[in-house]
């Protein structure tokens, strides 16, 4: 059984230098560590960063505690805290919350102007007091020449944070633009990871820093335009940016494993067009497939090498460099009409699927040499139309049967029969795809199953004995051709050690 809950992480830094209060964040030694005559370094802060999960879905909030960190030369309870997002984000901002109330994330006070302490506001717009230019002097003025009513408006400021009280907070006030302070921080993962996240100890004689670097899982990604879902929970992320200009005709798409850009073949005009994972924007066609390939119908990327094998509908297959997209070479013919295919990660073939009745799950050796049927595939699936496989090590091979179910067989195609109870669920036609969570040991959603007939991905336990509509997939416009992970495998989270800026006592 795989640990379905991410549990809190702990980090312990031992930083490298020595500060002396909140003026070491800005005076850095020119010695570095270590000191000479009468000078020396007090003891740093030891910082320890308390991570409630090791990942979150793109669209879920991280939550980050330095509340177990010591200081050496006084009391911790002391410590005051700076947080930076320094890599990783789209403008990301640590959430604020209510000051008496930590679980509470608000945004506004009920603050006064400083030219009016009967006007609320939320910030200096809102204390604008418009004034009149009438014959040359100001109407509230006399004395006052102008030229223009604003001449004679009154610009006040929102005196933020000295209200009383704030309508997002049940007691007390929100503490705005105090998000990146205190033991304890949050903040929305609204793009793809990693996240690069430092924190300053500011303690009474020195300052300690510790640095963290957490992830997302990998994102769901409906073909149809390209829509983006939660992995984990299936929340709408939203479609890719640049994706209903350019990926409406998407029929099959691949994440790539050297950075997770996202790879689709555009049916209408029979290229293969590349979106960036975090922005989602295009950026153009991948490498040289637009020349040397016309009428493309499947892809997919082999983990070992990162190449990236290309599919016409005539079966003619072509490899190209993942990285530079360069071809490489010719692989062979896979047979006509490809619908889907994928390396075994057991034996290394190419597996490939048509829908044709009886074809079964075909398999092509290095070379692309023919190697015949994949176990009782032929005689298990009606119309084998996508495939993939199940658990690292992998432990099923599980096939999208257009005639209405999934079947589950042996890594080498045997022993098969149908996978749970989804067939219940499907009508012929349906399922167009499969994918198998690459974040499987996080959730039980660990199989997604792209349901055109329902207008919806299903999501299934890893016996199929658990099956229902994932998250939000249901209420997207799409065809539902195909559903990807991207990136393609769960990414690592890692720490490093601090460092600190250093100012020198005497």
């Amino acid at each position: 059984m795989h640990s379905r809950t991410p549990s809190a992480r702990r980090f312990t830094y031992l930083s490298l230098c020595a500060g002396a209060g909140l003026a070491g964040l800005l005076a850095v030694s020119a010695g570095g560590c270590g000191g000479g005559g009468d000078r020396s370094n007090p003891p740093l802060p030891q910082v320890v960063i308390d991570a409630l999960a090791e990942y979150v879905d793109v669209g879920q909030r991280f939550v980050l505690d330095a509340s177990r960190s010591t200081d050496p030369n006084g009391e911790g309870d002391d410590l005051q805290f700076q947080w930076r997002i320094i890599q990783g984000g789209d403008d990301t901002e640590f959430d604020d919350h209510c000051r008496d109330d930590f679980d509470v994330i608000c945004e506004t006070n009920n603050d006064p102007c400083s030219n009016d302490a009967t006007r609320v506001c939320n910030d200096d717009d809102d204390c604008t007091i418009p004034g009149d230019c009438v014959g040359g002097v100001c109407a509230d003025d006399p004395e006052d020449e102008c030229a223009r009513d604003t001449d004679c408006t009154d610009f006040g400021i929102c005196q933020i944070n000295s209200g009383d009280s704030s309508p997002d907070c049940a007691t007390g006030i929100c503490g705005v633009g105090e998000g990146d302070e205190g033991e304890k921080v949050t903040f929305v993962a609204d793009v793809p990871g990693p996240f690069t996240v430092r924190v300053t100890a500011i303690g009474d004689r020195s300052n300690g820093t510790g640095t963290i670097v957490l992830n997302t899982f990998p994102s769901l990604y409906v073909v149809g335009s390209i829509f983006a879902f939660g992995g984990t929970e299936g929340a709408l992320i939203g479609e890719l940016e640049d994706a209903e200009e350019f990926a409406a005709e998407a029929i099959k798409g691949v994440s790539n494993p050297e950075d997770g850009s996202i790879v689709v073949i555009d049916e209408d005009l029979g290229v293969l067009r590349v979106f960036d994972l975090e922005t989602g924007e295009i950026r153009g066609a991948f490498g040289e497939t637009d020349t040397f390939v016309e009428d493309p119908a499947a892809l997919t990327f082999r983990q070992t090498n990162g190449r990236l094998y290309v599919a016409e509908s005539d079966g003619d297959t072509r490899i190209f460099d993942g990285s530079t997209g360069l071809l490489i070479s010719d692989f062979g013919n896979v047979g006509d009409s490809p619908d889907a295919m994928v390396f075994s990660p057991v034996s290394g073939d190419l597996l490939v699927v048509n829908g044709q009745p009886g074809s079964g799950v075909r398999v092509f050796g290095n070379g692309g040499n023919a190697k015949g049927v994949l176990g009782d595939t032929d005689t298990a699936v009606s119309q084998p139309v996508d495939l993939d496989f199940l658990g690292d090590p992998p432990t099923d091979l599980l096939i999208a049967d257009a005639a209405g179910d999934v079947i589950r067989c042996d890594v080498d195609g045997t022993d098969c029969d149908s996978f749970g109870d989804v067939g219940a669920m499907l009508a012929p036609g349906s399922p167009s795809a499969i994918a198998a969570n690459p974040a499987f040991a996080f959730t039980n959603n660990d199989v997604m199953i792209a349901d055109p007939e329902g207008e919806r991905v299903i999501a299934c336990n890893s016996d199929g004995t658990s099956c229902g509509t994932f998250g939000e997939t249901d209420e997207i416009d799409s065809e539902y051709r195909d559903i990807f992970f991207a990136p393609p495998v769960l990414p690592t989270t890692t720490t490093t050690n601090s460092t600190t800026t250093t100012t020198l006592e005497d």
